[in-house]
């Protein structure tokens, strides 16, 4: 497994100072970057950047409009030119109402997401391209009608083809156990978001201290033997200090527990 950073938590200073971004977090010692968002470069410029910094693009998340109707064609020509075979929905649900309304989450609604993945997926594979769906804390925790987690609802609808990115710190969140969710999902976890959480801190925490909850000697085995690619780390503290020092300290600490 190699290590890459998620772009989100350093993606202010991306939008500044892109170049800058990239090679420091290569110089920081991480293997490849995960991008996140609608960019702001054509597809040969980003290629051109990310080469530069001699990271590797380990894959690409973007929201549920971009794999939409004519979008989904557009997404799939930049995707190809940039050279990713790896497409991410970032979310779907959640306080940000991607793909419908929080009056309008239901497991129906959830049921219908499920089919658009497996059409969006079918298209993609037609492309030598792959699918994984990002997970939050509510994909965990939250009963849709009081009965079933999102993530349940997709996963009994959706293609075993569409992989899962388990996000450690929103598993915890949402109550549940990443290791175990990475080893029942054997095979369809392609990137595992590393993520320090403390229920008493939330994302105010280092990872590997002793209140971060995540047992990352457990997880980095459940992913090592569930034919896990990448270990993305994605750090959401605020108050911690400086983002790539945060960046640089999580990944030597990860390291520490991740020891082959």
């Amino acid at each position: 497994m190699k290590y890459a950073a998620e772009l989100w938590p350093v993606l202010s200073d991306y939008e500044k100072d892109p170049d800058y971004t990239l090679s420091k977090l290569k110089n920081i010692g991480y293997d490849g970057i995960e991008m996140f968002g609608i960019s702001k470069f054509t597809p040969s410029e980003l290629k051109a950047l990310i080469a530069k910094s001699k990271l590797v693009l380990s894959g690409y998340q973007l929201p549920w409009t971009q794999f939409q109707g004519n979008q989904l064609k557009q997404t799939i020509l930049y995707q190809k030119e940039l050279g990713n075979k790896h497409i991410i929905i970032d979310a779907l649900g959640g306080p940000w109402e991607s793909g419908h309304k929080i009056s309008e989450n239901t497991i129906s609604m959830w049921q219908a997401h499920a089919a658009r993945i497996n059409q969006i997926n079918d298209e993609l594979k037609e492309n030598n391209m792959d699918l994984t769906y990002h997970t939050h804390d509510y994909d965990y925790g939250e009963l849709i009608e009081g009965t079933v987690p999102s993530l349940e609802i997709l996963l009994k609808n959706i293609s075993p083809s569409v992989n899962i990115e388990i996000d450690t710190g929103n598993c915890i969140e949402g109550g549940k156990s990443p290791s175990k969710y990475i080893k029942s999902l054997k095979g369809r976890v392609p990137f595992v978001h590393c993520k320090p959480y403390a229920k008493s801190l939330q994302y105010e925490v280092r990872l590997g201290s002793d209140k971060d909850e995540n047992n990352w000697s457990e997880i980095f085995n459940s992913a090592q033997n569930s034919g896990t690619k990448w270990l993305v780390v994605e750090p959401e503290s605020l108050t911690l200090g400086n983002i790539f020092d945060v960046l640089d300290d999580s990944l030597k600490q990860l390291k520490t527990f991740t020891k082959d």
